[in-house]
This record gives C-alpha cells, sequence and structure tokens, in this order.
C-alpha cells in the first residue's frame, strides 16, 4: 500500500506541472494570437498609452501636425514611432488613433463622432446635420435616411446612371484621336450630374448653373482640406464668395424639388425624405450639403484613381474589359443586377480606394464609459482616430502596399486576412458611410461603359503624388488619352 501511495503521489505531481506547462503556453499563444497588449492573460489597464506629450498647452500637437505636411501624414509618422496605439492632441483635446484592425476590433462598438476633429467643415455643410449628431437623434436620422441608399433603392437609381456614362462615353468618342483627356473634370461631371438627379431629382437645365455648381464646391473644399491640420487658418474672400454661391445653388436644388415633387410615393427620393422630416431650413440645408459633398467627393476620386492606375497597365484593364464582354455581353437588358456580377471591375475599385489611400481616416469618441482598446484604457470623452490609411498601407497586411493588385481582393486573399483589414467606409457603431453602395453601383457602370469602349493610355505627369485630405486627391490633373476598342 505504501508503494502504491508513492506512486499515486508521483502522478498528481507530474501531471499538475504538466497542466501548468499547457496552460503557460495557452496564456502565450492567446496573447500574440490576439495581438493585444497583455500580462499573465490580464489587460493592462493601468500601462499608459504610448504617444506624444503636448507641444504646447493651448494648441497640443497641431504644430507637430504642420511640420509633418498634414493630419495625415502627422498619422502616419505617429503610427510609426509609437506602433498600432498612440496619442497625441488635437488642441487641448485627448485623442488616441488606433491603426490595426485588432485595434478597431476592440472599439468597434463606438457610435458617436468628436465635433472637434471636423470643426473645419462646419463653414461647408453647417452644423445641424448628422455628421455632428450622437446619441439616439443621430441613430433615429440614420434610420429614417438609409432607406433610401438600400439595395433595392439603389437599383431603382440604375437607368440614371446609365445615362449619364453613356453620355461619358459618347464625350470622349466625339474627341479628335490623341486628345488628351483630363480625367478628374471627367469624372467631376459624371459624378455631379448622377449625383444630383439620383439622390435629389434635380436636372438643372442651364448647364452654367451645373458648371458653376461644381467649381464654386470645388474651391470651398480646397481651402477646408488645409484646415485639417491647421483649424486656426483664416479663409479669404474667394472662398466666402464661392461658399455663397454654392450655398444658393443648393438651397435651389431643394427649391426645385418642392415645386417639382414626385407623382408617386414610390418616385420619393432622399431629398423628398429630408423636406418631409428636418426641423427647419437650416438642417434641411445642412443635411443636403454633407450627402452630396461626402458622395460625390468619394465616387469621384474613386473613379479618378481607378482610371489612373488603369491607364498604366493595358493588361488590367484588359480584364476588365473581357469580364464586361463575358458578363454583360450575355444580358440584353442590362441592370444594377447584372453589373453586380462584375467581380474583377469591383475588386479594381476596392483596390483602387486601398492603394490611393482615399479614404484617410475617420473618428469616434464615447461619451459615457472607459473602453478597453489592445489592453489600454481610453478614458471616457477621449477622441479616437481610427487611422485607416495607416491600415490600408500596412506591409504585414498588404504586401508591397504601393503596388496595384486587385487579385489582393480575390475571395481567397480576404479570407486570409482580418475582417476589418479592408474598412474605407468606416465600421463602428453601424455608423459606416450611407452611400457606400450608391457609390460602387455609379463608379462599376462608368468603369465598365468606359473599358468596354475604349483603352485608356496614361500621358500625364509621372510625378502624381497623393495629397491627403477629407479624401485622398492627385497632386495634379491626371490625363489620358482614349482608343476606340473594335466591337
Amino acid at each position: 500500500m505504501a508503494y502504491v501511495a508513492v506512486f499515486l503521489a508521483i502522478v498528481v505531481v507530474v501531471l499538475s506541472i504538466l497542466y501548468q506547462c499547457l496552460q503557460s503556453r495557452f496564456n502565450s499563444n492567446h496573447s500574440k494570437d490576439s495581438g493585444n497588449v497583455r500580462t499573465q492573460g490580464k489587460p493592462r489597464t493601468s500601462a499608459k498609452i504610448p504617444g506624444m506629450e503636448k507641444r504646447n498647452q493651448d494648441k497640443g500637437n497641431l504644430e507637430d501636425i504642420m511640420d509633418a505636411g498634414g493630419f495625415q501624414k502627422f498619422i502616419f509618422k505617429l503610427h510609426a514611432e509609437y506602433g498600432d496605439i498612440a496619442s497625441f492632441w488635437y488642441g487641448k483635446h485627448y485623442y488616441v488613433s488606433l491603426a490595426s484592425p485588432e485595434a478597431w476590433k476592440d472599439h468597434i462598438k463606438a457610435f458617436d463622432k468628436p465635433d472637434d476633429l471636423y470643426e473645419f467643415s462646419k463653414p461647408l455643410i453647417g452644423a445641424k446635420n448628422i455628421q455632428f449628431a450622437n446619441g439616439e437623434d443621430a441613430k433615429r436620422r440614420r434610420k429614417l435616411y438609409d432607406v433610401s441608399f438600400q439595395y433595392e433603392a439603389v437599383a431603382r437609381y440604375h437607368k440614371c446612371y446609365q445615362e449619364m456614362a453613356d453620355e461619358v462615353a459618347e464625350k470622349i468618342s466625339s474627341l479628335p484621336a490623341g486628345e488628351h483627356i483630363a480625367v478628374k473634370e471627367c469624372m467631376s461631371w459624371f459624378v455631379s450630374h448622377a449625383y444630383r438627379r439620383v439622390v435629389f431629382g434635380d436636372t438643372f437645365d442651364d448647364e452654367t448653373k451645373v458648371v458653376a455648381l461644381h467649381d464654386h464646391y470645388v474651391t470651398t473644399m480646397d481651402a477646408l482640406n488645409q484646415k485639417i491640420g491647421n483649424p486656426g487658418l483664416e479663409t479669404d474672400e474667394k472662398f466666402d464668395r464661392a461658399l455663397k454661391v454654392w450655398h444658393d445653388l443648393m438651397r435651389d436644388i431643394v427649391q426645385h424639388r418642392r415645386d417639382n415633387p414626385p407623382l408617386s410615393y414610390e418616385d420619393r427620393n432622399f431629398l423628398d425624405i429630408l423636406i418631409d422630416s428636418c426641423e427647419n431650413e437650416e438642417q434641411l440645408l445642412s443635411e443636403v450639403l454633407v450627402y452630396y459633398s461626402g458622395g460625390y467627393h468619394t465616387t469621384t476620386f474613386m473613379l479618378v484613381w481607378a482610371l489612373y492606375y488603369l491607364s498604366q497597365d493595358m493588361t488590367l484593364q484588359d480584364k476588365v474589359h473581357e469580364e464586361v464582354i463575358e458578363v454583360l455581353g450575355k444580358e440584353s437588358n442590362r441592370d444594377y443586377w447584372t453589373y453586380a456580377k462584375l467581380g474583377y471591375g469591383k475588386r479594381v475599385l476596392d483596390e483602387s480606394i486601398r492603394c490611393s489611400v482615399l479614404a484617410p481616416f475617420t473618428a469616434r469618441i464615447n461619451y459615457d464609459e472607459d473602453m478597453e482598446v489592445l489592453g489600454y484604457r481610453i478614458e471616457k470623452g477621449a477622441g479616437v482616430v481610427h487611422a485607416l490609411g495607416v491600415v490600408h498601407m500596412d506591409e504585414n497586411i498588404w504586401p508591397e502596399p504601393e503596388r496595384f493588385d486587385p487579385d489582393r481582393f480575390l475571395p481567397e486573399q480576404v479570407a486570409k486576412r482580418h475582417t476589418l483589414a479592408f474598412s474605407p467606409f468606416g465600421f463602428a457603431g453601424k455608423r459606416i458611410c450611407p452611400g457606400y453602395r450608391l457609390s460602387y453601383a455609379t463608379s462599376i457602370v462608368l468603369l465598365a461603359t468606359l473599358c468596354e469602349r475604349f483603352k485608356f493610355s496614361y500621358v500625364g505627369s509621372k510625378n502624381v503624388r497623393k495629397k491627403y485630405g477629407i479624401v485622398t486627391l492627385p497632386s495634379e490633373e491626371v490625363w489620358v488619352t482614349a482608343e476606340k476598342r473594335e466591337q
């Protein structure tokens, strides 16, 4: 019996040691897989978030932002130095920037947006729109407005943007052989016409008004882009004049719709919902302005960058062309659902968004409670930047990130990445860009229409750089030539 007792004691000791070893290894692997900064499996909530100290008591790190060349370049530099989670001061407000899908996952429930980071845009879009709404008010508005941008609504608009795409193609066809085409100008025309008709129901019989609407909007946006990293920058009289003209023209769009209401409930569009639901004229105009500017900028420059990249690689262009012929050539009645079958075309758009860093950042704030991210505590009231551009250029996620490769978005490649690795329209709090479906739908129609009929060759500057702002623009006009394809 004594031998049995000794044997059992030895077994117990061995099993205990084995259990401790396995437990230790599990904790180590779990910490590594989750990407969180952890000690013995417990969150380091007492650890200070790495980052920058205030350079100036009132301005915080605004001078550092200007020294870096703007807000987005500053964010790139911040994360290169401090890692996936880093802090800074935007004026007197403390911010934390997150630059990994794992960090974003920890912050995915945040809904509200900080006011001060977007303060620069108030002269352009007003302060009574959904951009500056939070809490239950913002949720109520999103539920009301989003109806106009669901799949069924976007599909209903297809005929309109197909007509606009055909008109662009006809304009290009009429040009002399070898004529240089200004891509930004071309895409701006398409998007401004398509969005006004689809979203606001306005057509503007006078083309001079269309040109004025576009030109004055671009003037004001160019000035405001400079204020992201320098909120104290003063605007000039040119800006004030352009802003007034643009606002007056947008008021004309609202009045036009009031004078020409839809004939049936099914014909109601987004502007009709705004007219019926906004509390006053100030809020109505402000909502019109924010949705127009958001939709115009994102879609226009998605298309500009797509043609910029494709025009430098005929092999990729041919793939788009061949897919259009194979998929759409069999369809006697092309509609939204047939264009949705263009998998390669969609991959081209996604890679254009990623490679251009089209959407550099978004931001959230939690007013009610602290949040834990990567094992660190972010106190309530702190602003949080979601550094979309940093993640979309992360070489650990996207090898050779500057190289344009639509096959990064093949299903088998997507399956290898974190589900949030590509989040150009935001992700947090179910508050992603409301018009992203419409943006994709209009873009794929124009891209397919142009690549079906033409071969494009890049003839612009070799020194086109990314100009960061609310969205990322080419630093100069993109120039191409078009050669008709054999039908």
